[in-house]
């Protein structure tokens, strides 16, 4: 993934922004992600990602499923997102892209909703493995017994951490 084209927004297309994400996040997000005085840069890439930095950090990546903030942020504990924990058996897989299946989760966040951003993580370590889309509400995931449930977005080697580790 290489750089096609990077700018700075203007103040006007910051509200715009912060707008738009705020139809699928709620105030805190948005403030974790943009401080008062922000200088945002929207990046394209030859891929035809969207991503954007946030003072010269990467934060954001648009995605077909939404605004997808970047795993790093997680990792370091500057954000929180509703949380799907599995356990160690799964984190192979999560780590490698795969969705995540019923079998593998010991614990739902009870307030995940349908199509929520979530941050997968392990079990033994509270550490960031993915970031997913759910597939169902919290209470239908607690009733499923088998199959998909979480939709893997955003993983540690994927193109946008390659990305963001040349980004700095």
């Amino acid at each position: 993934m290489n750089i096609k084209q990077r700018h700075f927004i203007q103040k006007s297309q910051i509200k715009e922004l912060q707008d738009d994400i705020l139809n699928h996040y709620d105030e805190k997000f948005v403030a974790q992600i943009f401080p008062k005085k922000a200088r945002i840069e929207v990046i394209q890439t030859d891929a035809g990602d969207t991503l954007y930095a946030v003072n010269n950090v990467l934060k954001l990546w648009k995605s077909k499923e939404g605004y997808i903030p970047v795993l790093t942020l997680l990792l370091n504990k500057q954000l929180d997102l509703k949380k799907i924990v599995v356990d160690k058996g799964a984190i192979r897989f999560v780590t490698n892209a795969a969705d995540v299946m019923r079998p593998g989760i010991t614990h739902i966040d009870p307030s995940i909703i349908k199509g929520d951003i979530v941050v997968i993580v392990d079990e033994n370590h509270d550490r960031a493995l993915a970031i997913g889309k759910a597939m169902f509400n919290a209470n239908q995931m607690q009733e499923i017994k088998t199959g998909k449930v979480v939709k893997n977005l955003h993983t540690i080697q994927d193109n946008v951490w390659k990305f963001e580790k040349q980004f700095k």
